[in-house]
């Protein structure tokens, strides 16, 4: 289904070309075979968010994001429970809905809004039960998160450092009373899933941030993105409305598809690898997947690759088959759990009389993370 104002997969394209090198771009692995072969191969590490600046932290003291190997494999597990569609569905699924009533609600009265704030409290809601973070007023530690990122177009890194005041406000305010509270009354969190495993409260500050980054601004980009679509192209949106919660997945999941929030995936090359249509690749070697490329394969596809067709084979299991959220180990965890908060908002959303933008959102790039990032998104309606 085309979009009218501009064609799908080139909201965002123009900018990630911009902004990344011609070398690096044109030695970018483009194929899904190729890139599904490397994310999953065993003789790989993480590279790029600043990672070679964590590589002389003690690994005890390292995110989820930056370990490797069977210690990645152990820290996953542990709070891998957190993201099932169980889970999802008996414990996420009735905050994202009473949450978003209320701002969808809010919208209804107000009529100009900025959707990309919203959009930010309303993921900040999700993570934070995620988390255990139930200690703090829902707009204050959304304004104390937001506060952490790091918004340094020449940084490497998607968060702060531990010594920027931000952060600090956010670790005393946010995540000490959490923690000292889940000492004495563990619950079905991450925190108190790490305080089990004996994590100390500097270790359970810096993952809480990661979580709270990769769970939150991605959430927000997507629910912004997939209302752009949906305003520039109303077949789309009545498809979407009058869809189940799969078709409606799927819908999101091709969104998601055409202009994924992480452009780029970087990894290094531990040993010799043989990768399809690549030949041998030396061990030392840094490789970057180009994300849209893969996602636009045909061979993963089928026809048409660059329309929404929310009946493709590979999307029925909604983000299965692409590379929007990686492959392999790594693999973003949260994968379903955001595509499920997208689509509870969208649905109550775009349900709005006359939805639309006061004018085109604005976006920049993002360089920790090799994505686009919205800088304001008014909306209103009628």
């Amino acid at each position: 289904m085309q979009n009218r104002n501009s064609p799908p997969g080139r909201k965002t394209a123009g900018l990630a070309t911009q902004t990344t090198s011609p070398a690096k771009l044109a030695g970018a692995i483009k194929t899904f075979a190729a890139a599904s072969s490397l994310l999953r191969s065993p003789d790989v590490l993480q590279s790029g968010a600043g990672v070679s600046e964590n590589q002389q932290v003690d690994d005890d003291r390292m995110t989820l994001f930056h370990l490797d190997g069977e210690k990645h494999r152990k820290r996953r597990a542990a709070v891998a429970p957190f993201f099932t569609l169980r889970a999802i569905k008996s414990r996420y699924e009735p905050i994202m809905e009473t949450t978003a009533n209320r701002i969808v609600a809010g919208i209804a009265a107000e009529k100009n809004v900025r959707l990309d704030k919203l959009a930010f409290q309303y993921s900040v809601a999700v993570a934070a039960e995620v988390l255990g973070l139930d200690h703090s007023d829902l707009p204050a530690i959304t304004r104390r998160i937001e506060d952490t990122i790091n918004t340094d177009p020449t940084s490497n890194r998607p968060v702060k450092p531990e010594s920027d005041e931000a952060v600090r406000k956010f670790f005393e305010h946010d995540v000490l009373p959490a923690i000292d509270a889940r000492r004495s009354d563990r619950r079905e969190d991450v925190i108190s899933r790490m305080l089990d495993a004996g994590a100390s409260d500097d270790l359970i500050h810096t993952e809480v941030r990661s979580y709270a980054f990769a769970g939150m601004v991605t959430t927000r980009e997507l629910i912004v993105m997939c209302t752009w679509y949906m305003i520039d192209n109303p077949e789309l949106a009545d498809q979407f409305r009058s869809a189940g919660q799969q078709d409606q997945l799927a819908i999101v999941d091709e969104v998601l598809r055409l202009e994924p929030i992480v452009g780029y995936i970087r990894r290094t090359a531990a040993a010799d690898i043989d990768l399809p249509g690549h030949g041998l690749v030396p061990a030392g070697t840094s490789l970057t997947i180009d994300v849209r490329k893969a996602n636009t394969d045909e061979a993963v596809t089928g026809p048409c690759p660059h329309l929404i067709d929310a009946h493709r084979v590979a999307s029925r299991t909604p983000g299965s088959s692409y590379m929007s959220f990686g492959d392999g180990p790594h693999r973003c965890p949260g994968a379903q759990l955001g595509l499920a908060e997208a689509r509870v908002f969208l649905d109550r959303l775009l349900r709005l009389p006359n939805l639309r933008f006061t004018k085109e959102p604005k976006m920049a790039w993002f360089k920790p993370i090799a994505s686009y990032v919205f800088l304001e998104a008014e909306l209103t309606c009628d």
